[in-house]
């Protein structure tokens, strides 16, 4: 319950960071793994893992995102059964946009908690993302 409190608590600082451009600090991400998968794309699956979130989860964000001309769904040239999701240039828009937002949301939230212990919950939280993707036998650890 204490990581929910934390992370929404943490969340209101960037979601009110981002509201000007009509972001939620949780669409970032997913723009950012987009960009990351490059020009080939990334298949839903992949993008979940990347993210630690689960496939139907992330549909269903995919959707604003998608019609908002940020993100492009289409099927995968190896499986038609398979989506892929691209960063559009409008997306790639975004995101250089977010960051000057998203690193003021990260001074005030350095100023609010102290950098140092921002620093350590980072690790901590990433150390808890790993143990709990190797308990749990995921593929690729969410980062």
């Amino acid at each position: 319950m204490r990581a929910r409190q934390a992370s929404r608590a943490l969340g209101r600082i960037f979601d009110e960071a981002l509201r000007p451009l009509g972001l939620q600090v949780s669409q970032l991400p997913l723009l950012c793994a987009a960009a990351i998968a490059g020009e080939e794309g990334a298949s839903i699956a992949r993008l979940a893992r990347a993210i630690v979130i689960d496939p139907t989860t992330l549909t269903r964000n995919i959707r604003p995102l998608e019609k908002a001309g940020l993100l492009r769904v289409a099927p995968s040239p190896q499986d038609k059964r398979s989506r892929v999701v691209f960063l559009t240039r409008a997306g790639e828009r975004m995101i250089e946009r977010a960051f000057p937002a998203w690193q003021r949301a990260l001074r005030r939230a350095n100023a609010a908690f102290g950098e140092r212990r921002i620093g350590e919950m980072r690790a901590q939280l990433a150390a808890i993302v790993r143990a709990v993707d190797g308990f749990l036998g995921v593929d690729e650890p969410g980062r």
